[in-house]
């Protein structure tokens, strides 16, 4: 189940894209337009205006689609700052004649702009590219997380395995085995372990 943000300058516009999105084909999947996705396959979540998408959690959505322009903006600062603010795979439907000038300004963003009129078939597509990309940029700032806490890690534990070395007077590979055993025996992580030499020997852990 994808959950999607749709912003739209009314509500029934919000609605409309919405119903593109759940709308089923017809009963026995003969609708050409369906690529494969079933009714249930989303979870939608419509506002109005400019001020109601910036309160949303965005980091709870996964795609996001801005329908241009809305009742409050055009939509283009809002497209950037829920970019900011989350991973969700961003679409922004626009005049046709407008969608390779904000395709440029939004190139930063990663955004897939739509064209209007568009079709369902268009939409689903861009909201099946937009999901995968959101799903990437996801997985990537995790891994970068995951790389910055380590890095942050053997910081703390080289720092107390340096401390261990001058005041206990240790060659590196015994206040390695100190600080593994610290670890092991108080059933710690070593940089929590690293955190309490840390605290017994520098004055700023």
């Amino acid at each position: 189940m994808r959950k999607v943000l749709i912003a739209g300058k009314t509500k029934k516009i919000c609605e409309s894209i919405s119903e593109l999105l759940t709308y089923g084909g017809n009963p026995d999947g003969s609708d050409p337009e369906s690529v494969g996705l079933p009714q249930s396959g989303f979870i939608t979540v419509c506002v109005t205006d400019g001020i109601h998408a910036r309160c949303a959690d965005a980091k709870s959505f996964d795609v996001i689609i801005i329908s241009t322009p809305l009742e409050d903006e055009f939509g283009l600062d809002l497209a950037a700052e829920l970019h900011g603010k989350s991973d969700a795979g961003l679409i922004v439907i626009t005049k046709g004649e407008l969608a390779e000038e904000i395709q440029n300004k939004l190139k930063f963003t990663g955004a897939f702009v739509i064209g209007r009129p568009t079709s369902r078939a268009s939409l689903l597509q861009a909201v099946r590219f937009a999901g995968i990309a959101g799903e990437n940029v996801k997985r990537l700032t995790e891994e970068k997380n995951k790389l910055e806490r380590q890095i942050e890690d053997m910081k703390v534990i080289n720092r107390a395995k340096a401390c261990l070395m001058q005041y206990l007077n240790l060659t590196e590979e015994q206040a390695h085995r100190h600080l593994q055993k610290q670890a092991m025996e108080l059933g710690k992580t070593r940089r929590k372990a690293a955190e309490d030499i840390l605290l017994t020997y520098d004055a700023n852990p």
